[in-house]
């Protein structure tokens, strides 16, 4: 569902920001900021636990409107 939305990661050390689709994190762990060089190291059980939540709260909100156009 988010594999194709784009996140933008910053280097902890000079701030340059990359961006990286989902689909892309979930399959790597590291890479090299193409600013400084420095090896930028994943924070996937965050951002994977983040899109969880999203997940949930966009089925919540579905159920939601699907009531809602039950009751007209």
């Amino acid at each position: 569902m988010f594999d194709k939305q784009t996140i933008d990661i910053p280097c902890p050390k000079c701030g340059h920001e990359t961006t990286k689709t989902i689909a892309w994190i979930k399959a790597h762990n590291d890479f090299v900021c193409a600013k400084c060089g420095s090896m930028i190291t994943i924070d996937k059980e965050e951002i994977l636990a983040g899109l969880k939540k999203a997940k949930a709260s966009l089925a919540k909100f579905g159920k939601s409107i699907g009531k809602m156009g039950k009751r007209r």
